[in-house]
C-alpha cells in the first residue's frame, strides 16, 4: 500500500498510508444515507408551508437539491477534508504534496465529482481509483489530492530503536546531559504522542530537548530528532 508524508500544523511529518478503496466506499455509503435523511427531511418542512405556484415549488425544491448536493463541499471545507463519512471511516482529503488541501481543491474535487461519481453512477471515480497507484479519482487528480487513513502504520519499537547497528554514530553528544529518568519520561511521552497523534506534546519534547542540552534540532523535524536523541542516548550509555 502507497504511503504519504503528512505535514501537520506543528510541522511535524507523520507517514500515513492511502486510504483504502473499501474505507473510501463506506464513507460514501454512509454520506448518501445521511444526504437522503437530509433531502426527505428538508422536503417534508418545505411541505408545511403553502405554495403560491408550482413555480414556487420547483423553485424551493431546486434549492434543496442543490443544497444537498453541495453537501461533502461544505463538510470538508468546515471539516478540513471531511465529511460525515470520511471521519467515521478516519481517512481524510490532503494535498499530494502532505499539506492540508484548501477550498479551491475541495472545490475542483466536488465539480468533476458531479460528473464522475453522480452522472456516471460512480463508475468512472471507481475504475479511475483501482487503476490510479494513490487510489485517487478524477477529481483527486486535477486537484492534485489524496485520501488518507489518519491512522499512521508507526512500528514503536523500530521508530525508537531503528538504528542500533555497531557502526552508529552519536549525532548530539550532549545527551550525557540526559539521566536515565529524563530518557526514559521522553520514551514515554513520545510514545504517547505518537499513538494518539498529540503534535504539541512532541513540539514540547523537541524543545525541551533542545533547552536541556543546549542544542538545536538541526533541521530534523520533531520526530526524527527525538528518536536520534533517544538513540544517541543508547549506544552512549551502552558501554558503561
Amino acid at each position: 500500500m502507497n504511503k504519504l508524508l503528512v505535514n501537520t500544523p506543528q510541522n511535524v511529518q507523520i507517514e500515513y498510508n492511502i486510504a483504502s478503496l473499501g474505507k473510501r466506499i463506506l464513507a460514501y455509503v454512509i454520506d448518501a444515507i445521511l444526504r437522503l435523511i437530509l433531502l426527505y427531511a428538508l422536503l417534508y418542512f418545505a411541505d408545511l408551508f403553502p405554495k403560491q405556484d408550482s413555480w414556487m415549488e420547483m423553485g424551493i425544491d431546486s434549492i434543496i437539491y442543490f443544497i444537498v448536493l453541495l453537501y461533502p463541499l461544505i463538510l470538508e471545507i468546515l471539516l478540513n477534508g471531511q465529511t460525515i463519512g470520511k471521519l467515521i471511516m478516519k481517512i481524510r482529503v490532503v494535498r499530494l504534496d502532505g499539506n492540508r488541501a484548501n477550498n479551491f481543491d475541495y472545490f475542483l474535487r466536488w465539480v468533476i465529482g458531479i460528473v464522475e461519481i453522480y452522472l456516471f453512477f460512480g463508475m468512472i471515480a471507481l475504475i479511475t481509483a483501482i487503476i490510479n497507484k494513490n487510489g485517487q479519482r478524477l477529481g483527486d487528480i486535477v486537484a492534485n489530492t489524496c485520501l488518507i487513513d489518519l491512522n499512521p502504520k508507526l512500528d514503536l519499537s523500530q521508530t525508537i530503536f531503528a538504528d542500533v547497528s555497531e557502526t552508529y554514530k552519536i549525532r548530539f553528544p550532549e545527551v550525557y546531559r540526559l539521566s536515565d529518568r529524563d530518557i526514559n519520561i521522553v520514551k514515554e511521552n513520545f510514545t504517547s504522542a505518537l499513538k494518539t497523534n498529540n503534535y504539541d506534546v512532541l513540539l514540547k519534547l523537541t524543545r525541551k530537548l533542545e533547552e536541556i542540552m543546549d542544542v538545536k534540532s538541526d533541521g530534523l523535524g520533531n520526530i526524527d530528532f527525538i528518536q536520534v536523541i533517544i538513540q544517541d542516548h543508547y549506544h552512549f550509555h551502552k558501554d558503561k
